[in-house]
C-alpha cells in the first residue's frame, strides 16, 4: 500500500514565489524519484500569507520515504532552500489512504 507524506514548510512571506522557483530549479521531485519509491508530488502555495507551503508526495512505502529522508542529496537540497524558510522543517507526516464509500 502506498503512503502519502505531508510536509509543511514555514516560508518567509516575501520568499514564497522564490521558494517555488528554487524547488523547481533544484529539481527536488526529480531527486526524490532517483532516490526510489517516489510516485509523484505537489507543491502547494498558500493563499494566506502566514500559512506554510505544503508539499504532498506519494511513496511506494514508508521505507521509500525513509530512504529519501536518509539520502544525503536531500540534506544538500534542504541547505540550499533553508535561507528562504522561516523556521525549522521537520520530516513530513505519513498517511495511508483508507477506502471510504
Amino acid at each position: 500500500m502506498t503512503v502519502v507524506s505531508i510536509l509543511r514548510l514555514p516560508v518567509r512571506p516575501e520568499a514564497v514565489r522564490e521558494l517555488a522557483r528554487a524547488f523547481e530549479e533544484l529539481d527536488v521531485f526529480g531527486h526524490s524519484e532517483q532516490s526510489g519509491g517516489f510516485l509523484g508530488g505537489r507543491f502547494l502555495r498558500p493563499l494566506e500569507e502566514q500559512a506554510p507551503v505544503v508539499v504532498v508526495a506519494e511513496w511506494e512505502s514508508s521505507e521509500s520515504y525513509q530512504a529519501w529522508l536518509d539520502n544525503p542529496v536531500r540534506d544538500e537540497l534542504r541547505g540550499r532552500l533553508a535561507p528562504l524558510l522561516a523556521g525549522v522543517v521537520a520530516a513530513g507526516d505519513l498517511y495511508e489512504e483508507v477506502p471510504v464509500r
